[in-house]
């Protein structure tokens, strides 16, 4: 089994988690039909590790550090490897457009940067 953590900023906010504790609280079936998607790619993830492929994972070409995406439709959620069996998962959004925007890659990125200053990596 693999561990997957929660990128939280230096005020312990973690967007991903507060997502999910969003869509636990709604009575919307829309809503708890997304969370049991993302909970299920959590388990594959977990479980699997890099033997996890598309159309659940997808790697994020063109940039210095790996930086991977997990895929419950219509959200998608960026992680990282950390140390060898462990995931970050970095930050979220919804699909709404064919091309991801860079901001949002660049946003992972620099979550990514803050998570291993966090760790200690970069001191």
């Amino acid at each position: 089994m693999y561990q997957i953590d929660f990128y939280a900023d230096s005020d312990g906010f973690s967007e991903i988690l507060a997502f999910i504790a969003q869509l636990e609280a709604s009575n919307q079936v829309s809503d708890r039909a997304l969370l049991g998607k993302i909970r299920h790619h959590l388990d594959l993830l977990a479980l699997l590790g890099p033997r996890l492929h598309e159309p659940h994972v997808k790697y994020i070409r063109g940039y210095t550090r790996p930086l991977f995406e997990l895929r419950p439709v219509p959200e998608r959620i960026f992680f990282a490897t950390w140390m060898m069996d462990r995931y970050v998962l970095l930050t979220h959004y919804t699909k709404r457009q064919a091309r991801t925007d860079r901001r949002l890659i660049r946003k992972a990125l620099d979550n990514l940067t803050d998570w291993q200053y966090q760790q200690g990596v970069n001191r």
